[in-house]
């Protein structure tokens, strides 16, 4: 027997989107409207700052410590009946698609469509986006060393990804697409969700 994805009871949000395209920020207001936030802590994965120096030799480690963090933080706050991430799963999965090669990419999937099992789809994912252009300036704003060797392609790479991988999941949950370069998440929350019961 199929075993059932216990999330689906819940009314928990997903923020996706690509680099610094406004996820972290519009979670902040979630969590300013009384609802219950979850916040990466990316500074915890011990193969971050590596992954930007050798993304290659670094990629499967890091991918899979971030999906592993991630699905640990979905699945302890399961009890609440809504809360919303800063972060997906769904994006895991693209960073994934680019970033590994083809074995360590379907070992990752299969680890991936397991814990996809045990928590279940959110009832709604959040895609937040903009250009590369706005991208690169707002990662050289916030100035995290790490970061300065991400270039254009590597954003617009991932930026498709996601977008690939939102298409595979748009009959299991909502999607709200919200172009953050015409929002600014820092006024409020987005007009989308002004009249919207979460």
């Amino acid at each position: 027997m199929k075993k059932k994805a216990v999330a689906q009871d819940n009314s928990y949000l997903e923020i996706c989107g690509g680099i610094a395209t406004g996820k972290t920020t519009l979670c902040q207001k979630f969590s300013e409207k009384g609802m219950h936030t979850v916040f990466e802590d990316f500074q915890t994965n011990p193969f971050w700052k590596e992954f930007y120096a050798s993304p290659q030799e670094y990629a499967f480690e890091t991918e899979l410590s971030f999906h592993l963090q991630h699905y640990s933080l979905i699945k302890a706050n399961l009890k609440y009946k809504n809360f919303a991430c800063d972060f997906s799963l769904v994006q895991d999965m693209a960073y994934a698609d680019i970033n590994l090669t083809q074995r360590r990419h379907e070992l990752f999937c299969d680890v991936a469509k397991e814990l996809r099992n045990e928590v279940g789809f959110p009832k709604i994912l959040i895609h937040v986006y903009c250009s590369e252009n706005e991208q690169l300036q707002r990662i050289r704003e916030r100035n995290r060393k790490p970061e300065e060797s991400i270039s254009k392609s590597y954003l617009a790479s991932l930026n498709i990804a996601i977008k690939k991988r939102i298409v595979e999941i748009e009959s299991l949950c909502q999607v709200i697409h919200i172009d953050s370069s015409k929002t600014d998440f820092r006024n409020g929350l987005p007009v989308e969700f002004k009249k919207r019961q979460i």
